[in-house]
């Protein structure tokens, strides 16, 4: 399949208009074994469109040529990835991308969590900023309660942006015209398809683009 719209890390939101990629678990069980996908709905795992989707991981590089796609969109992936795989996944992204091309994302926005953190005077303040920004751990590794966790997901956020940050990131790549994005306010009309407004409230959105010759 060509398409010069791209998105990873898709999850559920797989229109047939863009090539999607996802590389969890629960997705490859369902696409490679199909057997097992009634069962993990049943069990309350999303139900994946997978004819829509391929399985790949953006850290590990992309099945796409360099330069050959006009967009490419993610959608709160990026804080599930370390700091080393964050900076292999915007790399690989810069060198999918035509010049001029776009990358749009959305991550969960750590000065907001911050802000309602200060804002918290309750002596559940700081627990509730490690649940809000699904770090920690309710349960030790070794518990019953943890292995699901451990076998299926990269449920928990291993690096917490704010804009500064990710504006200096994404400089360094090499991508410029770097703003703060909000939810269906691109002027690439074809990111309404993949964009859903739950997943933007209160976040960090970010558009920027590779630059022309």
């Amino acid at each position: 399949m060509r398409s010069d719209y791209v998105q990873f890390g898709c999850g559920t939101d797989a229109p047939s208009g863009w090539r999607n990629f996802d590389a969890g678990p629960i997705f490859w069980m369902q696409k490679y074994l199909p057997f097992s996908k009634s069962m993990l709905v049943r069990r309350g795992h999303p139900d994946y469109p997978v004819q829509n989707i391929e399985y790949a991981d953006v850290t590990q590089g992309l099945p796409l040529e360099s330069q050959s796609v006009q967009a490419v969109y993610c959608s709160h992936v990026l804080e599930h990835l370390s700091l080393s795989g964050f900076r292999r996944a915007t790399r690989n992204v810069f060198e999918y991308l035509k010049p001029g091309g776009l990358f749009r994302l959305v991550v969960p926005d750590l000065e907001y969590l911050i802000n309602q953190y200060k804002a918290d005077t309750s002596a559940e303040a700081a627990s509730n900023f490690i649940r809000d920004a699904n770090l920690g751990e309710f349960e030790d590794g070794r518990s019953i309660e943890s292995l699901p966790r451990m076998l299926f997901g990269r449920s928990r956020h291993l690096w917490m942006w704010d804009y500064r940050g990710i504006e200096a990131e994404l400089s360094s790549v090499g991508f410029v015209d770097i703003r703060r994005a909000q939810y269906n306010d691109s002027a690439e009309d074809r990111f309404k398809e993949v964009e859903n407004p739950g997943r933007w409230e209160n976040c960090l959105g970010v558009e920027c683009r590779r630059p022309n010759p």
